[in-house]
């Protein structure tokens, strides 16, 4: 496919002639290619922007108005359809279940600077109900019948017919709906009236009820589903069970005038697998219904967070997810097979790839459930304060309802294959060390909690962690030939460390390899498994460097205070 934007030359007056020599469904596509700023100068290359206005996707035009701010996309709106513009207040007007006041009298301002032909457009295509709700929140509405007589002196002044009379809340309000009125009156007095009535005996809950209830409908229509359905993409699928046939899946999509969101689409780099894949595709009715299912993929998975409100963050937060997940179900599904994952993007719904790469987290998760049932931990989760802080957040990240992964301090998604084996990885270096601990040492959380740590550090069995525990035993192996945990006497630290550290050149301890070798002779001496003994020495490598970083850089004979390090449980 050409692309047209690139040939356009930088002259705006030639760049204006050769973009309206082309076919209108090519200018879509040109202005589509363009984004924020951009995308509105294109458009109104146009000699009939309007008409362009109304072929682009509601949600770009949504995006494009976010990009750039409603005060710089004026021009942008005034030429939408209703529909459009509906669209865009249902996205940006309501915060959960509740409409945003702030937000409301922000749109409105706006609608009134479009002019007062916009204004009737929006009165005529409204609900009643969404307009009832959006007055309730800045209007107060009386009558004279209705006033007491001390009180009618203090019947605010505006009124339009001398029976309905008005008092406008919060700064701002009378500027932007008192002009709103008078065009609603003059267009439309029966309505008016309605309103008006509305405003003294409709509830605002009930109105706000029945306006989000609506608001939802239109939202299903452009592929926005509610939460229960939306929820659907994250339901367990074991990627197993999926077979892989040779035939498309039968997509039945919606002859519209507006084409597929490209927001979406933009994302692809996010499952660097999974772009790759796609750029193999040289099918344009396959690319055309991968694109209509990304599109109503993100929208699900946006519904089903959900969002408190629709905003460019959060959005791209979702979308990345689905990209993300995406990427990891086809590398589980095609176990990283190019041919294999060609026959899968092509013969799969995109959907059942997503919770795929869902499933294979969930299956991660059942993993690290059985290890909480286990006998040290015992399902109960105070006891997870025994995981060393890099493997307590990596597990209690498994165990949320949507598995999510710890990184260096960050909550992320699993991306790829490599995430999800190195979560694997970390439950079993858990698995094996909750196992020695048990089985060898002979401890138990109720053991550990029980000890009397007077006049030790640390003070309190929160504090201990397996580490503590391991190097603990390690070094009354090394000082008197027996491994247990059991307190160290400050005066032997210097005579331990004399023993395992050696000097480097800037003079800090480093582990002797001899006592690196000591910890792998003695995890091969209980455990004949060699994929099991490779997870154990992999935890003691991060407990002799743990050991290391602690105490190697205090010089040789220095009084050390326990109170600023750690790893041991020593006696003060």
């Amino acid at each position: 496919m050409i692309d047209f934007h690139s040939f356009l030359p930088e002259d705006p007056k030639e760049a204006q002639r050769i973009f309206n020599t082309l076919p209108a469904e090519q200018q879509v596509e040109i202005v589509l290619k363009t984004r924020g700023k951009e995308r509105i100068h294109t458009l109104f290359l146009s000699e009939h922007p309007e008409e362009l206005v109304h072929r682009l996707p509601e949600l770009e035009l949504f995006l494009t108005v976010k990009e750039v701010g409603e005060k710089d996309a004026m021009d942008l709106i005034s030429l939408t359809t209703p529909e459009q513009f509906q669209y865009l207040l249902d996205l940006d007007f309501w915060k959960k279940d509740q409409l945003d006041p702030e937000k409301g009298l922000h749109w409105m301002e706006i609608l009134i600077e479009s002019g007062e032909e916009k204004v009737a457009q929006f009165i005529r295509s409204a609900d009643p109900e969404f307009i009832a709700l959006l007055l309730k929140k800045f209007l107060h509405v009386t009558t004279l019948e209705e006033e007491p007589l001390e009180g009618r002196e203090r019947v605010p002044l505006f009124t339009l017919d001398q029976h309905y009379y008005i008092d406008f809340e919060g700064k701002g309000a009378k500027e932007v709906f008192q002009p709103f009125l008078q065009i609603l009156y003059r267009i439309d007095e029966e309505s008016y009236r309605r309103l008006m009535e509305a405003m003294i005996w409709e509830q605002e809950s009930n109105l706000e009820e029945t306006g989000y209830r609506l608001r939802n409908s239109r939202l299903a229509d452009y592929g926005f589903p509610d939460f229960e359905e939306a929820l659907e993409i994250y339901r367990f699928v074991n990627p197993d069970s999926l077979t892989v046939g040779e035939s498309p899946p039968l997509v039945v999509q919606e002859e519209t005038q507006q084409g597929s969101p490209t927001f979406y689409l933009t994302f692809q780099k996010e499952g660097p697998f999974l772009s790759s894949i796609l750029a193999k595709i040289d099918d344009s009715s396959v690319e055309n219904r991968l694109s209509y299912e990304m599109t109503g993929l993100c929208n699900k998975a946006i519904m089903a967070e959900p969002l408190d409100q629709f905003d460019m963050d959060g959005m791209k937060r979702v979308t990345q997810k689905v990209f993300h997940y995406l990427n990891l179900g086809l590398q589980v599904l095609s176990k990283e097979e190019e041919e294999k994952a060609l026959r899968i993007v092509r013969s799969v719904p995109v959907q059942k790839i997503f919770q795929s790469g869902v499933g294979a987290t969930l299956l991660l998760q059942k993993k690290a459930e059985e290890l909480l049932k286990g006998s040290w931990f015992g399902e109960n989760r105070e006891n997870l304060s025994f995981l060393d802080p890099p493997y307590r957040d990596q597990f209690e990240g498994i165990l949320k309802r949507r598995p999510v992964l710890f990184q260096e301090g960050i909550v992320e998604d699993f991306r790829d294959l490599q995430d999800l084996r190195k979560s694997e990885r970390s439950l079993e270096i858990m698995k094996e060390t909750v196992q020695v601990a048990g089985e060898r040492l002979h401890l138990h959380p109720d053991m550990v909690k029980g000890m009397d740590l007077t006049n030790c550090h640390p003070e309190e069995w929160k504090e201990i962690t397996f580490s503590t525990i391991f190097l603990t035993s390690f070094a009354n192996q090394i000082l008197h030939g027996i491994f247990r945990f059991e307190a160290i006497g400050r005066a032997q630290l210097n005579d331990l460390f004399l023993r395992i550290f050696e000097r480097d050149a800037q003079g800090k301890g480093v582990m002797k390899m001899e006592i690196r070798s000591q910890a792998r002779e003695w995890v091969h001496s209980i455990e004949n498994d060699e994929q099991k003994a490779h997870h154990l020495m992999a935890f003691w490598d991060f407990c002799l460097d743990l050991l290391e970083e602690e105490y190697g850089r205090i010089p040789p004979g220095e009084e050390i205070d326990p109170r600023f390090v750690k790893a041991l449980l020593i006696r003060k």
